[in-house]
């Protein structure tokens, strides 16, 4: 083998061994990129699960018109004695209530009248915003796979039950605004028979109508998602 053919067949075995190398380079690159997504995809899901746990928390909580501690914290009843003076006063609104017990029904109202809707109203707003929480997990796991997984983890359904609960808490705050307006027109000196009050008690009714299909409509998504 003379000197140019021997440095030919060096040359063509170093490109061999070279293309091998990169060759075996790439698998080992391709393969820890792939551990490294299926890492990220399989952190992602157990971060979904956990949200989804809390979700599912907060949705039964918010069902039942309850808190969780923090809002307890925040948002404080007034005393037992004044909770049932001022639920008892508020059922007797058509007894014609005289002016003393009326004065006293307003001064209830404004340490316990609002308690309820405002619980409600905190709790809808957590559901809300641990909602778009999870909505950016799922994204995220969206982008490592390269599809779309909305459906799988069911978004559009926990984002229907955020707006229905929405719907249900400022039905609530209404309702809360109707009451304090009956008191006021009755104090005002406006029977319990009068136009002022048939006209509130219109309204009330058809709050109380709305809150029926909301609820009937919000239960049924709930009972969807939680059994997942």
């Amino acid at each position: 083998m003379n000197k140019t053919s021997k440095f030919n067949w060096l040359n063509i075995k170093n490109v061999i061994v070279v293309v091998a190398g990169i060759g075996v380079m790439y698998s080992l690159v391709t393969v820890i990129i792939n551990n490294h997504f299926k890492d990220i995809e399989l952190g992602t899901r157990l971060l979904i699960a956990n949200q989804q746990a809390l979700l599912v928390a907060i949705a039964e909580t918010t069902a039942r018109n309850g808190a969780d501690q923090i809002t307890e914290s925040i948002i404080i009843d007034c005393s037992v004695a004044e909770r049932s003076q001022f639920d008892s006063l508020l059922n007797q609104l058509n007894n014609r209530l005289n002016n003393a017990e009326l004065t006293e029904l307003e001064r209830l109202f404004g340490r316990c009248g609002k308690f309820r809707s405002d619980t409600k109203s905190v709790m809808v707003t957590k559901l809300a915003r641990e909602i778009e929480v999870f909505e950016s997990y799922v994204n995220q796991l969206e982008l490592v796979l390269g599809e779309s997984v909305s459906e799988e983890y069911k978004l559009s359904l926990w984002q229907s039950l955020a707006d229905e609960e929405q719907k249900q808490s400022d039905l609530f705050a209404t309702l809360v605004r109707l009451q304090d307006q009956i008191i006021s027109t009755l104090l005002a000196g406006s029977a319990v028979d009068s136009s002022e009050i048939t006209d509130i008690l219109v309204e009330v009714r058809s709050v109380q109508e709305a809150l029926t299909v909301t609820a009937t409509k919000t239960s049924s998504i709930r009972s969807d998602l939680i059994s997942i």
